[in-house]
């Protein structure tokens, strides 16, 4: 009986060997069929990840900037409606002072931009001296204006025509 019960266990063990083996060859087809197209995909994806990775702008170091570069840097800023179409005011008004003069949180310690109760007795001193005060700086009872807007960078007249922006908005 001993003999029956291997040749039994090696019939059930020899199936079971063909049958992984089987299994592993229907695997191994299926699998390099479903992935036939995997370099048409990677060449898509590379594709895709150069545009989502692109970069975003170019660095120039100063003196290096050619003709072409400062045309197209006075044509954005005219599409943009800033120096090159006249409007400097509002345009340095829009990139520097509106973070403090437009937000409505710190009207108790800073004049809003279009509050002519606030900027009332600011005008009465004379646009000299909101010039001298917005160029060099100044603090006041309500707190303290940067010089320049905490923008060295700024020109005094790009500053005064900010100055005038403003004050155009509540006269």
């Amino acid at each position: 009986m001993s003999k029956e019960q291997d040749k039994i266990f090696f019939r059930n063990f020899s199936l079971a060997l063909g049958f992984i083996a089987a299994m592993m060859v229907v695997f191994y087809v299926v699998a390099n069929f479903a992935g036939s197209d995997d370099e048409a995909d990677a060449k898509m994806r590379a594709s895709q990840v150069a545009e989502v990775t692109a970069p975003v702008g170019n660095v120039t170091a100063v003196g290096e900037e050619t003709e072409e570069m400062m045309e197209e840097a006075t044509e954005e800023v005219a599409a943009a409606g800033g120096e090159a179409s006249g409007d400097v005011g509002e345009t340095v008004y829009k990139g520097l002072c509106v973070n403090c003069h437009g937000i409505a949180a710190m009207a108790s310690m800073i004049p809003q931009s279009g509050d002519a109760p606030a900027w009332e007795a600011r005008i009465a001193k004379g646009i000299d001296t909101l010039y001298e005060n917005a160029i060099n700086g100044f603090t006041g009872d309500m707190g303290m204006m940067p010089a320049k807007g905490s923008n060295p960078a700024l020109t005094d007249d790009e500053v005064k025509a900010a100055v005038d922006y403003m004050v155009k908005q509540v006269q």
